[in-house]
């Protein structure tokens, strides 16, 4: 896996105000001079699939915005991981802000699934934008909701569903048209399990009827009433 590394000597890249309000609405009724400093302050950050962007135990540098693509927040242990959030454009990971304005280590991983554009605010900035604008606040504060009530959700499914459970409902969420393309060893990575168990699985489902297995394929047949 590819290591995000920070090349200061590349120029920065012009992010248009019309496009950073369209995917940050909540500035849209920010003084303009707010938004005009963010994309004047922050740092530009693209990376292709599959690059490291912070490592767990990294210093954070500031507030990651999401503007294009998919990353991947998960915890290891013992060779083995879990998926704690993906981030979208329009979200940024809710480790950042607090990592960054108080110097601690940021807790997680963080990996590009796609081709990723991010805009990184300084902690220094960060800190005079909450401390002066209503709309960073809310930013933060609304997504913050948003993420522990997924990690909640994370969190009782580890807790009280089985294994064999928590495989059908993510075959059947993550399915486009009853097919997914996609390794065992990734289905293990979001599920916090491992490989042999999820290949065990989805050999007794497929037993069953209800998938077809192929190389990194998977096809839904009869998977709703199993």
């Amino acid at each position: 896996m590819a290591e995000y590394q920070d090349n200061k000597k590349l120029p920065k890249e012009k992010i248009t105000k019309d496009r950073f309000l369209s995917i940050f609405p909540v500035f849209q009724r920010a003084p303009s001079a707010l938004v005009h400093d963010i994309l004047l302050s922050s740092q530009y950050l693209t990376a292709p699939p599959n690059t490291m962007i912070l490592r767990d135990g990294q210093q954070c540098p500031g507030l990651f915005l999401m503007l294009a693509g998919e990353k991947r927040i998960f915890k290891t242990k013992e060779g083995r991981e879990i998926t704690l959030n993906t981030i979208v454009p329009g979200e940024f990971c809710i480790f950042t802000p607090g990592c960054s304005l108080s110097k601690t280590p940021y807790p997680a991983n963080a990996v590009s699934i796609t081709d990723v554009e991010i805009l990184i605010i300084p902690p220094e900035k960060l800190q005079e934008y909450i401390s002066q604008y209503k709309e960073m606040i809310n930013l933060i504060f609304s997504h913050i909701n948003k993420t522990f009530a997924d990690v909640m959700e994370l969190i009782t499914e580890v807790t009280f569903k089985r294994m064999h459970e928590r495989l059908i409902d993510y075959l059947i969420e993550k399915s486009e048209d009853g097919k997914l393309q996609v390794t065992h060893q990734v289905i293990a990575n979001e599920l916090g399990t491992a490989r042999e168990v999820v290949s065990r699985l989805l050999k007794d489902l497929e037993r069953r009827g209800a998938v077809m297995l192929a190389r990194n394929s998977i096809q839904l047949v009869n998977l709703y009433h199993t």
